[in-house]
């Protein structure tokens, strides 16, 4: 699924209009319309991308799927908020460089992260 097709989806899911939901993320309709539809890339403010959100009730893992999702259609190659939480932790890139010093395989993020569920 792309950016445009989940986010009209759940648009429509809410019977709002494309004017009315435009209107309420302060966007152009006629731009909306070339986003939703692919002719546009996907927004990549994490402002925009969280009114969207919001205005649709995206939570939880659907949540994590939009931010890929508008990644993936914009001229931004990381996730909106992953990008936020990056900025906003000192930690993260530290993070990030110990998992590439100690080359950890797929399959051992898979449990670090399994584990950091269960744990928190």
């Amino acid at each position: 699924m792309v950016f445009g097709s989940f986010v009209k989806e759940r648009r429509l899911k809410k019977k709002m209009g494309l004017r009315v939901f435009a209107d309420k993320i302060g966007e152009d309709a006629g731009n909306w319309c070339r986003i939703e539809s692919g002719k546009f890339p996907a927004p990549s403010d994490i402002n925009v991308l969280n009114k969207i959100s919001e205005i649709l009730d995206i939570k939880d893992s659907d949540r994590g799927k939009f931010f890929d999702l508008a990644a993936d259609n914009s001229k931004e190659k990381i996730p909106a908020d992953i990008k936020q939480q990056i900025e906003e932790n000192d930690i993260i890139p530290v993070l990030f460089r110990t998992i590439e010093k100690k080359k950890l395989s797929k399959d051992t993020l898979r449990k670090l992260v399994k584990r950091i569920h269960e744990e928190y």
